[in-house]
């Protein structure tokens, strides 16, 4: 099923962990992540996104295709990196229950193929990740090996991803639209970003 949408950088698709969760990494983003202002901690599933005049659309189509996707459990307690050119970004690496990120990824690909500029930014596809911050190459290996021991292992149950959007390059991200997954247990978790 291809629908017609128009793609923008002001507006993305993504898992926010709980409140609850976010203490360590923000620290971590406050000092070191330049985008630490404009975006909540998140996992990227789509960006770019829709237009904002198509948010009520696309969000009742993702709806209704993920109403019974299995919620599913997320653990952060690894950092890895990624290399551009002389300056590397360090994150957290979303380690999902039966392979649910990856999963999710393929199932909005499936109503909407053309949101998959994430597939097509590495070599290895689709990489799930949580920002931390930015250093440059010569400083990675140094800043994870101060890192890792102190952080401690965060889990929670993704039932829920955020269609997000903000108004200007500088202004912060704000959760417009939330799309539920099928859930046994509906925890009401607090989001940073919602309105």
């Amino acid at each position: 099923m291809d629908q017609q949408i128009k793609k923008v950088f002001h507006t993305a698709l993504v898992l926010v962990p709980p409140k609850h969760c976010i203490d360590q990494i923000q620290l971590l983003r406050k000092q070191y992540d330049k985008a630490y202002d404009r975006w909540m901690p998140h996992v990227n599933l789509c960006f770019p996104f829709v237009d904002p005049a198509q948010f009520e659309q696309v969000f009742q189509v993702l709806q209704n295709h993920l109403k019974d996707f299995p919620s599913f459990q997320v653990r952060l307690r690894e950092f890895n990196h990624f290399q551009h050119g002389k300056n590397c970004v360090m994150w957290l690496k979303p380690e999902s229950e039966n392979d649910g990120i990856q999963k999710l990824y393929q199932e909005i690909l499936k109503v909407y193929p053309q949101l998959d500029d994430l597939n097509k930014k590495s070599e290895h596809g689709f990489q799930p990740h949580i920002t931390v911050g930015q250093f440059g190459i010569n400083q990675i290996e140094q800043r994870k090996k101060a890192f890792q021991p102190q952080f401690h292992e965060v889990q929670f149950q993704c039932q829920e991803i955020h269609m997000i959007s903000r108004n200007g390059q500088d202004d912060p991200f704000s959760i417009i639209h939330t799309i539920k997954f099928k859930t046994d247990n509906p925890q009401a978790y607090e989001y940073l970003g919602q309105k």
